[in-house]
């Protein structure tokens, strides 16, 4: 038998609500008579049946001496019926004394039939918060977008070309905006102005974000930053599609940071790396940073914070450059909680058209929807949308993966049961 449909009731009729009613009334008087009567208009309630009017009914039959009795208690047994506590002792106190008791205990101690759908295994979110990003204000975004070039179709070519692009964009000076707005800053950059590190990763940051890839300006710091001067730089950190990580890119050096196996790098990551001394190396489209620079920037990778939060392992100084306050959100142990897989996907549980379907949830910021590949094809779900399991018998599998305007991002798997 194919599982479902399915119901889920939030309204009663009119005369299903007093059918019940009266129901209630009958058992909770314990008047057997009026209870058997009645059998007849209880087994109009279809949900209620099996699991409660038919065992009273049973009980009912047997207290008037009805032989029927047995006949409805297996009638009921067959159907599923495994709740004899429901009658609070009344169905021991009718049957108990009978020969046939012995049988009827054991159908009832007997397995459950089984579900007509059983989820085996399904993907959840990970537990990470969704990412707080560095945004420009939605309405500014497209007079952003006219002055950067075209994304490409790929994610990470994107990235890169956009802090290719920013970099190139003016010579570094020390001076600074008192506004976070990129478009404005690039309209002063056309003036003839020019500005820093913060700058930098403030149009690269705010670039990403408006097409589309999940950026977050970073506050980098180099040990005893406490004290001195140039003890900080600002780069951008972007979520990249495809290659499901977070990655470092740094808009004025025109670079990001790579491990040995040339596999790009996230700030955590990075800290991690120099901290053990193992090897990492700043590159720009495909050529790699002088020694030199590289062990300069290397070294602001002792302290790390992103636009959501930051962390510490041991003590935390928050004092930058003997005057500055390090202001954050979150301070964390731990920066994994800041550092959420936006292709993760979660699934939540909903009836369409009296079928069990599943909606898929994702943290991704810029998600417009989920792939769906099963047993018979391929599918596409908008954000919001549901997708109805299969009702063939058998085990069946799915993935879900999360799509955005670069493609679908790692799939994750969904097993479930039908009967």
């Amino acid at each position: 038998m194919a599982a479902g449909p399915y119901k889920t009731e939030t309204t009663t009729a009119d005369w299903l609500n007093e059918l019940r009613t009266r129901g209630d009334d009958l058992t909770r008087a314990r008047d057997w008579a009026g209870i058997h009567a009645y059998r007849g208009e209880l087994r109009r309630d279809v949900v209620f049946w099996t699991h409660m009017w038919g065992p009273w009914c049973a009980v009912a039959a047997h207290r008037i001496g009805d032989p029927g009795a047995y006949a409805l208690l297996d009638e009921v047994i067959d159907g599923g019926f495994r709740q004899p506590e429901v009658l609070f002792g009344e169905l021991e106190a009718a049957f108990g004394g009978d020969p046939d008791w012995p049988r009827l205990r054991e159908r009832l101690a007997a397995p459950a039939p089984p579900p007509s759908l059983e989820l085996l295994t399904w993907p959840v979110l990970p537990t990470a918060p969704p990412p707080a990003l560095f945004r420009l204000p939605p309405e500014r975004e497209p007079a952003l977008r006219a002055r950067i070039p075209a994304p490409a179709t790929d994610a990470w070519e994107t990235a890169t070309g956009l802090a290719e692009w920013v970099g190139r964009r003016w010579a570094h000076a020390n001076g600074h905006l008192d506004v976070d707005d990129a478009v404005t800053c690039l309209e002063r950059v056309d003036a003839g102005e020019r500005f820093a590190c913060v700058e930098y990763a403030l149009v690269l940051t705010q670039a990403l974000n408006a097409v589309g890839i999940p950026a977050r300006r970073l506050d980098l710091r180099q040990p005893d930053h406490h004290v001195g001067l140039s003890r900080g730089h600002m780069a951008t950190e972007a979520w990249i599609d495809g290659l499901d990580r977070w990655i470092v890119l740094d808009g004025q050096n025109r670079c990001h940071w790579v491990d040995s196996d040339g596999t790009p790098q996230g700030a955590a990551q990075l800290q991690a790396a120099v901290r053990a001394g193992l090897p990492v190396r700043a590159v720009r489209r495909g050529a790699a940073l002088s020694a030199e620079e590289t062990d300069v920037w290397r070294s602001h990778f002792a302290a790390v914070a992103t636009t959501g939060g930051t962390w510490a392992a041991g003590a935390f100084v928050p004092v930058h450059q003997e005057r500055g306050l390090v202001c954050t959100p979150r301070l964390e142990r731990d920066p994994a909680v800041l550092y959420p897989d936006l292709s993760g996907v979660g699934i939540g549980l909903d009836l369409v058209d009296g079928w069990a379907a599943i909606r898929p949830v994702t943290n991704h910021p810029f998600a417009d929807g989920f792939r769906i590949e099963t047993d018979t094809g391929t599918g596409t779900l908008p954000v919001g949308g549901a997708w109805v399991l299969a009702t063939d018998p058998g085990e069946h599998r799915a993935t879900v993966a999360v799509r955005t305007r670069y493609g679908s991002l790692t799939p994750h798997e969904l097993t479930y049961r039908a009967r």
